[in-house]
């Protein structure tokens, strides 16, 4: 086709697996797609085959490679201290649902990488004014910003602080769960398989990914780091939650719902007991539907799913308050 492929990328254990394939082979190249370059089959073995290793641990920073059965994926779960990993734990940690530092973008995390001043979530917080200056476009001011906020990021809560930390799966909601089930980060940190289990929407395969991330020295020393530099929450209190007409319910937001934002929306549906779903589907147990609600109404009311107004929605959040 006019293409001249310089390289397949062999990621895939079970794929090289099942092709017998071996260091030396002569393979058959061809374009998945007419685009992707994929190797197809071994068509002249190696005179003196030379087995490929997957390596045990992580080749940049050495921690614990994580394979499930489910997934072809190998991953290292040295997430807060991998420099391969390090520009995006970095802007996750730094963004507004997360840490929320004002002013700590992508173009500043690269630049702070790229210039050695930072490798893990904890030096954000031991870095100086006159580090800062050496950074292509920093003014005075613009440090100074930065590191009022910075600052003003210690002072933040235990689901942010723990979805800060990019465990895989823990998003917001399941941080949620995590800080209201088990109260503080220490038990958390120490909770086993079964005890992540009993909270709620956490199966084995998250509970296995919270184990093995908290398990893992390096990052256990990060998180030090970080309480030791000054970032604290207030214990949480675990709430009784009042069951409601939304409680084990499924829901889906869509449309301006105009009496709440929806991030408000979503944490009113939380405390209700509510699991928020971002698409309508059979398992589906309610659409709450604001003004242009487009797509997704329509496939709820294909599916049957109960459809609540904004109005309707605000009625049953008072009455599950009083």
């Amino acid at each position: 086709g006019g293409v001249t492929v310089s390289n397949a990328t062999l990621h895939n254990a079970n794929e090289i697996e099942r092709l017998a394939l071996a260091i030396g082979d002569a393979v058959v190249v061809y374009r998945a797609g007419d685009v992707i370059p994929k190797v197809k089959s071994v068509f002249k073995k190696a005179a003196s085959p030379v087995e490929i290793q997957f390596p045990a641990q992580c080749p940049v920073c050495d921690s614990h490679l994580e394979h499930s059965e489910d997934d072809s994926v190998i991953r290292c779960v040295g997430g807060l201290i991998c420099r391969a990993q390090a520009v995006q734990a970095l802007i996750h940690f730094a963004s507004r649902k997360a840490m929320n530092i004002d002013g700590l973008g992508d173009k500043w995390v690269e630049q702070l990488v790229e210039e050695g001043l930072i490798s893990n979530l904890a030096d954000i917080y031991h870095l100086t004014q006159a580090q800062l200056l050496k950074l292509e476009r920093m003014g005075e001011k613009s440090s100074e910003n930065l590191l009022a906020a910075i600052e003003a990021s210690k002072d933040t809560t235990l689901p942010r602080f723990l979805f800060a930390l990019g465990i895989r799966e823990v998003g917001q909601a399941t941080a949620k769960q995590l800080a209201v089930h088990f109260g503080d980060l220490e038990t958390i940190m120490q909770a086993d398989g079964v005890a992540l289990e009993a909270v709620p929407d956490i199966g084995p395969i998250v509970a296995a990914h919270i184990v093995e991330f908290f398990s893992e020295t390096h990052n256990r020393d990060v998180i030090e780091r970080l309480i030791a530099a000054g970032v604290h929450w207030p214990k949480a209190e675990k709430k009784v939650v009042k069951k409601t007409q939304f409680s084990g319910k499924t829901v889906v937001l869509t449309g301006k719902l105009q009496l709440f934002t929806r991030d408000e929306a979503k944490e009113k549906l939380e405390q209700m007991g509510a699991k928020v779903s971002g698409s309508v589907s059979a398992k589906t147990d309610y659409l709450i539907a604001g003004d242009d609600a487009g797509s997704k109404l329509a496939k709820a009311e294909k599916l049957g799913v109960e459809v609540l107004n904004a109005s309707q929605f605000k009625a049953l959040t008072d009455q599950a308050s009083s």
